[in-house]
């Protein structure tokens, strides 16, 4: 713990030093804007100074978790961004490249599943059982310090930031043991038969990340898939082998027992896991302030008139000014569809019908908007997705005359895309030449679903079960039933399979999986999600896959005879 703690203060003086560095550059930059000024462009939140708490699941790699015998994890963290270069500054993107640094820790369920074999004693009054100790606790804890670069891409509320971190990391050892309990002539005995553990690890290892953050504010909300490449971790198991052979029913003395010795392997295996989190992120602003969602705000908070398109801020007439407060909805399909209010979102189901229909647009600044006080006359513009819509009458930009009655125009719905469209309304005050946007809205439009279809090929295998019996302890016997190993492709769909007596199952495909056992004779199709059936499905190349005699699973191996043994009732 004191090494963890050494390490985590070098980072924190660290960044400590480069902020201090930064914000003296920043202040003796040339060129550099008066503070409280806002400037066209401008940051948005993503492009500031950044602190984030976060947690979430980790996912140990399939060969670690094996060799150490550990499963997922929980982990958490702090985060620090600090942005160095601009790269980009525009009004709805900016793009900054700084450096990040945080600590955090993780516990990895350590899995609790028996190895190792058990062993008949003679002179056992019942069989023996296997019971599996975890040490240290029920999870497999780790620290991590790391520090590295990080570019911040930002664009309207959102900021995709790509992470690459050098880390220091810390993992605490880990023991699990198998023990076998017997009870030979009236005595418990107890033999430790499976030992396996790893070592205290410390060491380097790389973490690259990919952020996704939303910032209605100067709080926000993230995001985050990671993937931890570590150092090697040491591994070592203990399996125990009686001394000698056993007799002709398999069973070993005592004294064999205990003069039994271990086989050991030792192993290296790179810890590695991926890592999936969410968590809150604060931006502390900078003096140049931010942009965002059509409003500007200094480093005290203080909204200033914001620019929208290409027009100057500077006014002629005092009775010309932006202030959030018009009326306007958009409505789909014209003119008795469900309509929506700026910020909201309107979904369009798929329909082959709606290439003929038409989007509906209100808008209206007056009176509620200041910015045409005394002024009848106002120009607006419909934009989607960016672009200056095409309308079914009026024209685009048009010329609003209706006071506080909304002017009405119609967007044909091949204007709009595939998925999710932004449509946006500006107006300008004809006098200033001031421009504000009256508000946005999302509109979502749903492509047709595909088709279901797959091609299966269903190999046959008869099921098989195990038995037990003093002298014969894996006895294998066919059930008569029969199960399939499933390859091929499937889309949206499943199998359903009918065996004897009518039995209706539906199971999942999956690529190289097997389906449960049934009885013969057996019939299998491919259907869709609503059980339906699918005509473009094959099943081995034919539209049923049926067995009867040409495939056959009868019960083979000889019948044992009745008898109880305890804890096992064999027929």
């Amino acid at each position: 713990m004191k090494k963890q703690l050494i390490i985590v203060r070098k980072i924190l003086v660290y960044l400590f030093l480069l902020i201090s560095a930064m914000n003296f550059a920043q202040e003796e930059r040339p060129g550099q804007p008066i503070g409280g000024i806002v400037v066209k462009g401008g940051k948005n939140p993503g492009g500031n100074l950044l602190i984030s708490l976060g947690g979430g699941g980790l996912f140990p790699g399939k060969t670690y978790s094996e060799s150490s015998h550990t499963g997922n994890a929980f982990n958490g963290n702090v985060n620090l961004y600090v942005p160095v270069f601009t790269l980009s500054n525009a009004e709805m993107n900016y793009t900054s490249l700084g450096v990040n640094g945080g600590v955090g820790f993780f516990g990895m369920k350590k899995e609790s599943q028996t190895e190792g074999r058990a062993y008949n004693v003679s002179g056992q009054s019942s069989l023996p059982s296997l019971r599996t100790g975890i040490a240290n606790g029920s999870r497999q804890n780790g620290f991590i310090g790391e520090a590295g670069i990080q570019s911040n891409i930002s664009f309207n509320k959102f900021t995709l930031s790509p992470i690459l971190n050098l880390a220091y990391i810390s993992l605490k050892g880990n023991e699990s043991s198998t023990v076998q309990t017997s009870n030979v002539n009236g005595q418990t005995r107890s033999f430790e038969t499976f030992k396996s553990s790893t070592s205290n690890t410390d060491g380097l290892g790389v973490i690259p990340k990919l952020r996704l953050s939303y910032f209605p504010g100067r709080l926000g909300f993230f995001v985050e898939g990671s993937y931890i490449a570590g150092p090697n971790v040491h591994s070592t198991t203990k399996t125990f082998i009686p001394n000698g052979s056993p007799n002709s029913e398999g069973f070993y003395s005592v004294d064999q027992m205990m003069a039994g010795k271990y086989e050991t392997v030792e192993t290296k295996n790179k810890f590695d896991a991926f890592g999936l989190n969410v968590g809150l992120v604060f931006s502390i602003l900078s003096k140049k302030g931010y942009y965002m969602a059509g409003k500007s705000i200094n480093e005290k908070g203080v909204k200033r008139s914001a620019d929208i398109g290409n027009e100057n801020q500077s006014k002629t007439n005092s009775s010309c000014s932006c202030v959030s407060s018009p009326t306007a909805s958009v409505q789909f399909p014209n003119p008795n569809g469900p309509s929506i209010n700026p910020g909201g979102t309107l979904t369009i189901p798929y329909n082959a019908a709606n290439s003929s229909k038409l989007l509906r647009v209100e808008a209206s600044p007056h009176p509620y908007n200041t910015l045409n006080t005394g002024i009848w006359a106002s120009e607006i513009t419909i934009l989607v997705n960016g672009v200056p819509a095409a309308v079914s009458s009026g024209g685009n930009p048009y010329t609003h005359t209706n006071g506080s009655t909304p002017s009405i125009r119609l967007i044909p719905f091949s204007n709009l895309n595939v998925g999710t469209n932004t449509i946006c309304i500006n107006v300008k005050c004809p006098y200033s030449g001031t421009t504000c946007s009256i508000g946005c809205f999302t509109v979502i439009v749903e492509g047709s679903l595909p088709q279901s279809s797959g091609t299966i090929t269903a190999t046959p295998v008869c099921c098989t079960k195990f038995i037990v019996a003093p002298g014969n302890p894996h006895k294998e016997v066919l059930t008569g039933q029969v199960k399939f190993k499933m390859a091929g492709t499937v889309m949206n769909a499943k199998l359903k399979i009918v065996s004897a007596g009518g039995n209706v199952t539906y199971e999942n495909f999956v690529q190289n999986g097997f389906t449960a056992c049934y009885t013969i004779p057996v019939d299998i199709s491919i259907v869709n999600n609503s059980n339906m059936p699918v005509a473009s499905s094959t099943v081995n190349n034919l539209p049923v896959y049926r067995y009867l005699s040409k495939f056959a699973c009868v019960e083979l191996g000889p019948k044992l005879p009745s008898q109880s043994v305890p804890g096992i009732k064999i027929p």
